[in-house]
């Protein structure tokens, strides 16, 4: 099966090299606290980090939806922070955004945390189907109809691929 390549890897370097940059300069003189929400952001994450000079500490949160409220974006967590957010600034690293209900539900339970700031980094968003309010300060791409899997998005052997494809337009 052959699927369209959206953003080749050469694309999604460049736009993470740039997100990083600008992290760079807004967060000079700080220390952050990412927390990756895993599985979808870990790859992203990973290359984010490499790139970044301000001091960091790392974050996993993992969570499951509950089926009984899948609109609502409220998740069990199955994995959580262990260390203190209080006073610290946050960035939360997250795969795709499409409805935003999920970031935004895990953004509102960290800010119980008592964060100094918290802000939402992306590999991609699709405005067109966002429900929520969701300001996302740093984005690699904004997505259209596509489907989209790989860089560690989606749930198949697609997510190991180094690049982003759309897997509706499969041949």
């Amino acid at each position: 099966m052959t699927y369209k390549i959206i953003y080749e890897s050469s694309a999604i370097s460049s736009r993470v090299a740039l997100i990083a940059d600008q992290i760079n300069r807004d967060y000079a003189g700080r220390e952050i606290d990412i927390v990756c929400l895993t599985n979808a952001a870990m790859s992203f994450t990973s290359d984010l980090m490499r790139l970044l000079v301000v001091p960091t500490r790392l974050h996993l949160i993992a969570f499951m939806l509950y089926s009984s409220a899948p609109m609502s974006g409220e998740v069990r967590i199955t994995l959580d922070v262990n260390e203190p957010l209080n006073g610290r600034h946050v960035l939360v690293v997250e795969g795709m955004v499409i409805s935003g209900r999920t970031p935004l539900y895990l953004m509102n339970l960290l800010r119980l945390r008592q964060p100094e700031s918290i802000e939402l980094c992306a590999i991609g968003s699709k405005p067109a189907e966002l429900a929520v309010e969701l300001p996302i300060r740093y984005r690699l791409f904004e997505i259209g109809k596509e489907w989209v899997a790989g860089y560690g998005i989606g749930k198949g052997p697609e997510r190991a691929l180094p690049y982003l494809i759309d897997t509706a337009a499969s041949t």
